[in-house]
């Protein structure tokens, strides 16, 4: 089957925990086994948690072909706006946040001035979403309305805890978008019938997926070529610019 002219991942990982690693050179070797062009990779374990300025680095140093996205905790206050102006320079596309190992709920106000830097620099901001309670998708959809100029990306699609939230979280507000890399078919299928296909991203989530997975799973769904375009590349590339 014909997928795209272009496939863009918009949600891998780099970095080391527990039961998950991946590195740059293997990323770009999956990358090209699976016919990807670009992939757009957060920090993991404790460049995630911790230790951001590594994590960072590890993204935006990848790969002309892999685009990262920064993360900071909001606790860092002043320190953490400090390093989101370093990786604007070092050529990061949009922002990521982790509430639940972040240690942070999305409507706190300490998070504020990090959704105010993002509107600054025109970042989209991906959340992990699907894990009560920091994860809750109907906390994202509260800050996408207060911050209607952001664009707001549900990572992993509110999986695993809160997929069945995300038809209705999208249709209440338009700068909401989903990034499918861990639901299944008929759940993708449901937004984009529902809300269009200029809501939904390709991710893979690898290395905690695969790109065979993701890719088969879109495969199933027998969709439109104008349809395809969108999701493998082109809602993606407008979010994040490349």
């Amino acid at each position: 089957m014909t997928r795209a002219s272009r496939i863009i991942d918009a949600h891998a990982m780099l970095g080391d925990e527990t039961y998950l690693a991946l590195d740059a050179v293997e990323l770009l070797r999956r990358m090209d086994a699976a016919g990807v062009e670009i992939a757009i990779a957060r920090p993991m374990g404790a460049g995630l948690v911790v230790d951001h300025r590594a994590g960072n680095d590890l993204t935006l140093s990848a790969s002309p072909r892999i685009r990262g996205l920064a993360t900071i905790n909001p606790w860092w206050g002043r320190a953490g706006l400090e390093e989101l102006a370093r990786c604007r320079d070092l050529g990061a596309v949009g922002l990521y946040l982790d509430p639940l190992r972040q240690g942070f709920f999305p409507t706190e106000p300490v998070a504020f001035p990090v959704y105010e830097r993002a509107a600054e620099y025109d970042w989209p901001i991906m959340f992990r979403t699907g894990t009560y309670v920091f994860a809750d998708v109907l906390a994202v959809v509260e800050i996408a309305r207060k911050f209607p100029t952001v664009n707001f990306i549900a990572g992993f699609g509110g999986y695993a805890d809160m997929w069945f939230e995300i038809g209705a979280a999208i249709g209440n507000v338009p700068n909401l978008y989903l990034d499918a890399s861990m639901l299944w078919s008929d759940g993708i299928l449901e937004i984009i019938n529902q809300h269009g296909a200029e809501r939904v991203l390709f991710g893979s989530a690898e290395p905690r997926s695969r790109y065979e997975v993701s890719l088969r799973t879109l495969d199933r769904l027998e969709l439109s070529a104008e349809t395809r375009e969108a999701i493998y590349h082109g809602n993606a590339s407008r979010l994040f610019k490349v």
